[in-house]
């Protein structure tokens, strides 16, 4: 038997046949419905959150991804896959070693998934406030990241454009192929240019059915990659962004098409690995460096003041 189902929106519906017995399943596009949200941990108060505002050279910050559902569904069982690639802005890349921010160590050289043992962190290590051995996706791994695949989870570093890169100064993190920033996409893309995006960081699973020991159920506040920086040892005062680009998500064309659409996916259901796709709110965190303390700042400006007045002739 056949089914058609219409479903508005920029993206074409397309039929899918699930396996095993299940019904069809039909993937749809919901505008709005998906967000990732990078967080810093505030060492002060010991929570995760959008800022951070006392951090200081030589301190290691730590970061991460969540994802949620924010759209008008309410039968969504969990995430399926989201390709992204995390930027961080205003980046010291000079020099080496203390006088450049450094990202820390990933667990098993970047390489793994679920099916390889001791190269995924688990739900305790995303939430936990402590620094960890090595860092990387959480759970989601049904995707391999290995050398093979050219994906090896690594960072790259940009300045003044370099490598397709905005203007400034930048690390991004990606897979070892995608050396260059992936690019807007209006017209038919070469496979290196889709390539690019794949090569990205994957935080993918199988359905429930199909892979029931790795599931991750849930649409709300999931924890998908932890990472650290080492801020320099410059003193300059620094205003960094930890978020992500548009262009680093997965497209909805291939490369015989022009469609530019980008999303993610959520899964309608144990026997769906995740046919509802959904553009992508991109909700960034801040970490202010070396500036300091509002008390400081005033105590300095009161001593400044007063010292001018000491010297005014005529003062005693």
């Amino acid at each position: 038997m056949k089914m058609s189902i219409s479903v508005s929106g920029p993206a074409a519906c397309v039929a899918m046949v699930v396996c095993a017995g299940h019904a069809l399943a039909q993937t749809t596009f919901e505008p709005n419905g998906g967000q990732l949200r990078f967080e810093v941990l505030n060492p002060q108060t010991g929570t995760w959150g959008s800022t951070y505002p006392d951090a200081l050279s030589g301190e290691q910050v730590e970061f991460r991804v969540v994802a949620s559902y924010i759209g008008t569904r309410t039968d969504l069982f969990a995430m399926g896959e989201v390709l992204y690639q995390p930027t961080i802005s205003n980046a010291d890349n000079t020099g080496a070693g203390s006088s450049a921010d450094q990202i820390a160590p990933y667990i098993n050289g970047g390489n793994g998934g679920n099916s390889v043992a001791n190269s995924m962190l688990n739900e305790l290590q995303g939430n936990s406030i402590l620094p960890l051995s090595g860092y990387g996706r959480v759970r989601f791994g049904g995707t391999a990241c290995t050398a093979t695949g050219s994906n090896t989870m690594t960072s790259f570093r940009h300045a003044g454009g370099s490598d397709l890169a905005p203007a400034g100064s930048w690390i991004r993190l990606a897979g070892t192929f995608a050396s260059l920033w992936p690019q807007p996409l209006p017209g038919l893309p070469l496979v290196t240019d889709i390539n690019r995006v794949l090569r990205g960081i994957s935080s993918q699973q199988q359905s429930q059915s199909l892979a029931p020991a790795f599931h991750v159920a849930g649409t709300q506040n999931i924890v998908i990659f932890r990472q650290a920086i080492t801020l320099s040892d410059s003193d300059e005062v620094r205003e960094m962004q930890f978020s992500t680009f548009n262009e680093a998500f997965r497209r909805v064309g291939g490369t015989t098409s022009t469609d530019d659409t980008r999303y993610m996916t959520w899964q309608t259901g144990a026997a769906d690995s995740g046919t509802h796709r959904t553009s992508v709110t991109i909700v960034p965190a801040t970490i202010w460096v070396n500036v300091p303390a509002p008390g400081a700042a005033v105590s300095a400006l009161i001593a400044c003041v007063w010292g001018v007045r000491r010297r005014r002739p005529g003062r005693l």
